[in-house]
């Protein structure tokens, strides 16, 4: 990692102040949850500014806003990435799931970490037929 920016910097602080790994500012069990936390993005360590919903919030936040439905349609789950302020970045990430809860912010933020093709834009994710 090369550096870290002011905004993961003044996050870190205030994660060890709270020990804990993210800081979440959404009442739980919800169909939708705002996280922040730290993690690896192209050789740097970034806050990840988080909006992590269920497919059924995202479908529902576009329902009746007909240009915003042809355009995003919500069939299968996503990570989208947009460049925030310098260092940190607006991760939206849609779930098959029917609720959010602590387990589930924990497995993505460990699926965020971990993933090596992220980019800014949109990735989505077919559905596995098993």
């Amino acid at each position: 990692m090369r550096t870290t920016f002011p905004p993961a910097e003044a996050l870190k602080a205030q994660l060890e102040q709270l020990d804990s790994d993210y800081l979440c500012r959404s009442n739980l069990p919800a169909t939708s949850a705002s996280v922040s936390f730290l993690g690896p993005y192209q050789g740097c360590v970034v806050m990840w500014k988080m909006n992590l919903a269920t497919l059924s919030h995202y479908r529902q936040a576009v329902d009746g806003d007909i240009a915003a439905l042809e355009q995003e349609i919500f069939t299968c789950p996503f990570i989208e990435i947009k460049e925030d302020a310098e260092g940190s970045y607006q991760l939206n990430v849609g779930l098959d799931l029917t609720i959010i809860d602590e387990p589930v912010i924990k497995k993505t933020i460990i699926m965020i970490r971990n993933y090596k093709l992220l980019a800014v834009g949109k990735i989505e994710f077919g559905t596995v037929n098993t």
